[in-house]
């Protein structure tokens, strides 16, 4: 019996919204798109299978949440957040219904092209650093942070960033964690932070490599959600807040 071969629209930055896959696709046999994030991730996509397998992931959540619920006191002010790039979102919540659902995870994760941990007003300090960049757009400046580069070069082509946070009201150390966890599943050839994370606790002292990129696949996951639920708004130089907090 030949295999049955389905063809997967490419995504490419700006370009056509990716289509349904539609009956074909759960039937055939699965061409997995070729990404910079981490195996664990890139697995996701190799089946329905592999991507439902994503809930059982959440183990892993509830286990580095009931860790530092139980031994991390520290002050609970904290939470992670995403930047993305809305050339590639394109809409993604309107968009979603007609998509196949594994469409829709992979159209997310290629949009995120930084994780970050902070509290207040700190996701605007990158934003505050690209405006200042702006005018002047130094060449050599830019080129030391691909972040800022990017922020700029939307911003140039009269595009907006899109900012998304969750994991509200958690510990430094537990953002930490969530944050390193997130770029270890995505991989650091894909974003644009210029560090690895910082892992504490659970997932420091007792969580193989893998376990911990599995825990940033259901963190990134739940973060699908949030975006699900929430309207696009690209943020432009105008509405970047004057005074912010590191």
């Amino acid at each position: 019996m030949s295999k049955l071969l389905v063809l997967v629209p490419t995504l490419i930055s700006g370009g056509s919204p990716l289509q349904s896959r539609g009956i074909k696709y759960s039937l055939g046999v699965v061409h997995v798109p070729r990404t910079n994030f981490s195996p664990e991730l890139q697995h996701t996509f190799r089946s329905e299978h592999s991507f439902k397998g994503i809930k059982k992931l959440s183990k892993y959540v509830k286990s580095h949440s009931r860790w530092h619920n139980i031994h991390d006191q520290s002050k609970r002010v904290y939470f992670n957040y995403l930047l993305l790039d809305p050339r590639i979102t394109n809409g993604l919540k309107q968009r979603a219904r007609r998509m196949h659902r594994l469409d829709v995870w992979l159209t997310f994760l290629r949009s995120i092209f930084y994780v970050g941990k902070g509290k207040s007003s700190r996701p605007y300090v990158h934003l505050r650093e690209a405006q200042k960049l702006l005018q002047s757009a130094n060449p050599h400046v830019l080129a030391k942070d691909p972040k800022l580069a990017l922020i700029v070069h939307l911003w140039q082509h009269k595009r907006g960033v899109l900012l998304l946070r969750g994991f509200h009201g958690i510990t430094s150390n537990d953002a930490h964690s969530r944050e390193a966890a997130m770029i270890d599943a995505l991989g650091m050839n894909h974003l644009t932070n210029r560090r690895v994370g910082v892992y504490f606790g659970l997932a420091r002292n007792k969580f193989s490599s893998e376990q911990r990129k599995h825990l940033g696949i259901a963190l990134l996951h739940m973060l699908l959600s949030v975006y699900m639920n929430k309207a696009e708004r690209e943020l432009q130089p105008a509405q970047v807040p004057e005074s912010v907090q590191s």
